[in-house]
């Protein structure tokens, strides 16, 4: 089921309304997310298709172990394969960090993302999608996240809960993430999407959404149309 789309401003209504519920609901959790944009990427790249205990125990156990990011650039892809094995796809991932601080020991002569922190917001969106591996959702959380830049990150959770709300039409993700700014206004959209991150992993679910116990049933066109009307006496 898929919601009919109203006009762009009865959308932004229904998207301020539902951020205001989703904040009293979830309160903006941070998802263990991190101030500091390298160990912000770093965390991204070890969690992507990985349980939530899984990669946050492995980046725990990294930043442990590599308490200075340089050593990224100096430590054996073998040593590093290691650190991160229950983070699955290991030797990728290995590999993948060790290219990206390489790359910024290149061009800053550090392995640090503090530079790019002084970009503007398109500058350093194309930066950071031109590291090894980095794509439009990582690039922005980064910047979301550790850059504190008002940027919508739009992941499976986010795309699913704004199509079923009738904020945009559905589609791929990279087509919601062209449309859904312009609905989200700038101050809202980090509460949006990690409370809609947070929505999305408890209640509105893929492909059995708990609308019975939805806090934003009142505004679901979806949950409207799943949850049975009530019986009358």
């Amino acid at each position: 089921m898929v919601a009919t789309l109203h006009t762009l401003r009865t959308r932004r209504k229904r998207a301020r309304e539902s951020v205001e519920i989703l904040v009293e609901h979830y309160g903006s959790p941070t998802l263990n997310n991190k101030e500091d944009p390298l160990d912000e990427l770093v965390f991204i790249v070890l969690s992507q298709m990985t349980t939530a205990p899984s990669y946050e125990r492995v980046f725990d156990r990294v930043k442990n172990a590599i308490r200075d990011w340089a050593m990224l650039a100096e430590i054996p892809v073998g040593h590093l394969t290691t650190l991160i094995r229950d983070a699955g796809l290991s030797g990728q991932r290995a590999a993948r960090l060790k290219q990206i601080a390489a790359r910024l020991l290149e061009d800053f002569g550090e392995v640090s993302l503090d530079e790019v922190a002084g970009y503007d917001d398109e500058r350093a969106q194309t930066y950071l999608r031109s590291l090894p591996g980095v794509g439009l959702k990582t690039a922005k959380c980064v910047m979301m996240y550790s850059l504190g830049r008002p940027v919508l990150p739009v992941d499976t959770h986010t795309a699913r809960v704004a199509v079923r709300l009738g904020l945009v039409a559905d589609g791929s993700v990279a087509s919601i993430d062209r449309v859904l700014p312009a609905v989200v206004a700038p101050a809202l959209r980090y509460d949006f999407h990690v409370n809609a991150v947070a929505h999305g992993r408890s209640v509105c679910r893929a492909p059995r959404p708990r609308c019975s116990e939805c806090v934003l049933a009142r505004l679901c066109p979806v949950g409207r149309e799943v949850r049975p009307s009530p019986r009358r006496a």
